[in-house]
């Protein structure tokens, strides 16, 4: 079931129980009930639907889970105070609408008594909402810090590993005596890989500016390994630079490319990756020489199983993960991050 339905549910579950009980408390209590008597009643209930509907969307619109804990408690306790106030008129217009209306219900005694009832009414619907929301906001975090800790771990194991690094230092190893200017740079490389994925830490999102960089430090390196056989393409929008992209997501889309593509082909291949903004969204595209064989993601390495959920965490279902082949030659991953 999904919040939204989850929230109409309780909003009208529980207002259509706040008036039922309350009509059933004076009933008891009064030897001459009519039904005059049970619509200040009801309309008090729809005023507290309404008003606490209109509630949640401002709370939502101004963001107030987003603040300190002292300023959003002082910002509930003076919405409910306010609110306790309007209910409570709410029910005497109605009743002097009705013609039942007591000089009693001016009181100080009676209007104190009935806004302090209220304030306990919205102090209880205002903790359920945001003690709802705050959970789910944890749950949502602790999720994304175990999707965070699984994509390290296989960082570390799939692409910083050791067999990757010893391809890697073989490499510049034979280049130190014919090419130090190369090996220089390829070490330059390999630090900088380095430094990524040991400073990786929780942050949701990074630059895509960052993550091409990072990209291109780990092609120059394969490059190397590969030599002629592995081509690299680059085809950037500016204006894609600074959107905000998942860390390590496109270097684990390359990677993969190039493991399961360009690396199985006796001449090698081509990798390239094009960025722009189109319709409200950025679609990111890795194509690599080579074929796809398998017609599930998740029936894929455990980089773009792990790409998946980051994005699913991030960015629910307005995210989306394909995988498959362009042409006869080509494999195509495309990614399509909403603005």
């Amino acid at each position: 079931m999904n919040k939204q339905k989850l929230y109409w549910i309780f909003q009208i579950g529980g207002w259509s129980t706040y008036a039922l009980l309350n009509i059933a408390g004076i009933s008891f209590q009064s030897a001459h009930f009519t039904t005059n008597m049970a619509l200040p009643i009801i309309a008090e209930s729809l005023y507290f639907f309404l008003i606490t509907h209109i509630y949640r969307n401002l709370s939502k619109k101004h963001e107030w889970l987003q603040l300190p804990t002292a300023e959003l408690i002082m910002k509930v306790m003076l919405s409910i105070t306010g609110m306790s106030v309007s209910v409570y008129f709410v029910r005497i217009g109605t009743s002097f609408l009705l013609n039942i209306y007591s000089s009693e219900m001016l009181s100080v005694v009676n209007i104190t008594g009935n806004v302090i009832a209220n304030i306990i009414i919205l102090t209880i619907w205002s903790s359920i909402y945001f003690a709802f929301h705050y959970l789910e906001k944890n749950t949502q975090s602790l999720k994304y810090e175990v999707a965070m800790n699984e994509m390290k771990l296989n960082q570390l194991k799939s692409q910083i590993n050791p067999h990757f690094i010893f391809n890697a230092l073989n490499s510049i190893r034979a280049l130190v005596d014919d090419e130090p200017s190369k090996s220089k740079r390829a070490i330059n490389h390999l630090s900088n890989i380095l430094r990524s994925s040991l400073v990786l830490d929780k942050k949701k999102l990074t630059s895509l500016k960052e993550e091409l960089e990072t990209t291109k430090d780990y092609l120059a390196l394969e490059s190397i390994r590969f030599e002629e056989r592995l081509q690299t393409e680059f085809s950037i929008d500016q204006n894609t630079e600074n959107i905000q992209v998942p860390p390590m997501m496109l270097q684990t889309l390359v990677e993969n490319g190039i493991k399961h593509g360009i690396s199985k082909l006796k001449k090698g291949g081509t990798v390239s990756v094009d960025a722009k903004v189109t319709m409200g969204e950025m679609i990111l595209e890795v194509r690599n020489t080579g074929h796809y064989k398998s017609t599930k993601i998740n029936g894929t390495g455990q980089g773009l199983r792990n790409t998946r959920q980051r994005l699913e965490l991030i960015y629910g279902d307005a995210a989306i993960l394909e995988i498959g082949n362009e042409n006869e030659k080509t494999v195509l991953t495309k990614v399509k991050i909403p603005l």
